[in-house]
């Protein structure tokens, strides 16, 4: 009768351990998943640029003196990979984030490095540029987790002891930091190469073994580094070229002007008796504004207008009539953002175009309709980088009418029904980093079918209205 008992007791004995080693294999598996990211800031907005980057990886402080201290600490010169190696080890990091912050009087940058906390190597970089401290700070807020989500990722903690530290005083270390005292006086005289001597027999200091960790670099030579190597943060060679690659402005404003033809044709024109009308050529100034506040440069506003100058309209008689041409419009869109230039914009605009022939009593404009076109477009804006400075511009929308003018009235064609479409294309250059020369063609065009009745006063099957434009705009880009 004891047997059953005895061994009910060795069960519950044999089973115990299990949520203790459950427990243990949880913490292990949390303990794997957590990552830690050190960010140094420098530079006039540091504060700022710092405390977003913290926020954005949910990473640590680096003091000021920490990287010095660790590269003094494990014998390696600051500002090479060695040095953010042993910053990462002895803070126990996955990955270093310096963040360079500068200021161009009418923007402030942000130039971004991540470093592999295993190697100290550079795995990734990145430029920001925005108008203020506080506009830089929100962009980096919302967009540089997304930008380093997957550099990150690669990104591990050093191995115990892939760095042996420098004894802390006597020694090797000693006699390492006796050439870095004597700097000074030998700056004063050129360098010339001396030949080693054997040490005298009894010396109390023998030389440095081959190997032994060299001196701590001196502030002169640690600022001719910072101009010699692109993997120091602020040299010239990683600061320009990340400034070039990835400027994105946060307000784009161009202004020029634009040569541009209409041709109004009907179909279909039953007794013959419609008069169709065709511009050669015309000259119209332009302007476009484009502002992006949201979403870290991804949602924007855009608005442009064109107005036809001095434009007259002559009949066959050679008679003139005062013309104009009217387009405008406004609204906003979405960017997806592709590498440091390029984006494919999904936009919503109100789009306005007249073209207006006007008479008087004693002259009597001809008898083509003026229109006056209302529109809701929805479509697509492109940029693409191709080389160096030269983007590749684009876009095409379509036009739902919801008011024509008086080719629209009981007096033309009322029962009339429309749609419209356009799209541009060209190129963008760059000229240094807030302007760019644009060179654009676009071609607007609207069809309608008028579904006359019999007794209608004009009769025709329809009829397309179409603009052709080729223009340059100087753009200032902040």
């Amino acid at each position: 009768m004891r047997l059953p008992g005895l061994v009910l007791l060795l069960a519950a004995l044999a089973a115990s351990p299990a949520p203790a080693a459950s427990k243990k294999a949880k913490s292990s598996s949390s303990s794997k998943s957590s990552r830690r990211y050190g960010v140094l800031a420098t530079g006039p907005s540091l504060a700022v640029a710092g405390k977003a980057t913290l926020s954005a990886v949910k990473g640590v402080t680096v003091p000021d003196n920490a990287l010095p201290d660790a590269a003094q600490k494990y014998g390696v010169a600051l500002g090479t990979d060695p040095a953010y190696q042993a910053l990462a080890l002895g803070m126990k990091l996955d990955a270093v984030l310096r963040v360079t912050t500068i200021d161009k009087g009418t923007a402030q940058l942000a130039v971004v490095q991540v470093r592999d906390g295993s190697t100290g190597a550079i795995v990734d970089d990145a430029t920001w540029k925005a108008p203020n401290a506080k506009a830089l700070g929100q962009m980096l807020s919302k967009q540089l987790k997304p930008r380093f989500q997957r550099s990150l990722a690669t990104t591990k903690a050093p191995r115990p002891g892939s760095l042996q530290a420098v004894p802390a005083a006597g020694g090797v270390a000693a006699v390492a930091a006796a050439p870095a005292a004597a700097a000074p006086a030998a700056a004063a005289a050129p360098a010339a190469p001396v030949p080693a001597a054997p040490a005298p027999a009894g010396a109390d200091n023998p030389p440095l073994p081959t190997g032994a960790a060299p001196p701590l670099p001196t502030a002169t030579a640690s600022a001719a580094a910072a101009q010699t190597d692109p993997g120091v943060v602020g040299s010239s060679v990683s600061t320009q070229s990340s400034v070039h690659e990835s400027e994105r402005p946060v307000l784009d404003i161009a202004a020029g002007a634009a040569v541009f033809t209409r041709n109004f044709t009907y179909k279909d024109d039953l007794y013959q008796t419609l008069q169709g009308y065709s511009l050669g050529a015309a000259v119209a100034p332009a302007a476009d504004l484009t502002w992006s506040p949201l979403f870290g440069g991804r949602g924007y506003f855009t608005g442009h207008i064109a107005m036809s100058v001095g434009l007259q309209s002559k009949d066959q008689s050679g008679t003139s009539f005062p013309t104009q041409a009217l387009a405008w419009g406004a609204g906003g869109g979405y960017r997806f953002l592709i590498g440091e230039k390029s984006h494919v914009g999904l936009e919503a605009r109100f789009e306005r175009q007249n073209f207006t022939i006007s008479g008087t009593a004693s002259n009597p404009k001809p008898d083509i309709p003026n229109v006056g076109y209302s529109a809701l477009a929805v479509g697509v804006d492109l940029r693409f980088s191709l080389f160096g400075p030269v983007s590749f511009l684009g876009g095409a929308s379509y036009r739902r009418l919801f008011a024509v003018g008086e080719i629209g009235s009981a007096s033309w064609f009322p029962r009339q029904s429309g749609m419209g479409l356009d799209a541009n294309a060209g190129i963008g250059v760059e000229l240094g980093s807030s302007f760019e020369i644009r060179i654009l063609g676009t071609l607007q065009r609207y069809g309608f079918s008028f579904n006359p009745e019999p007794g209608d006063p004009k009769v025709a099957g329809g009829a397309t209205d179409t603009y052709l434009s080729g223009g340059m705009l100087l753009a200032w880009r902040l």
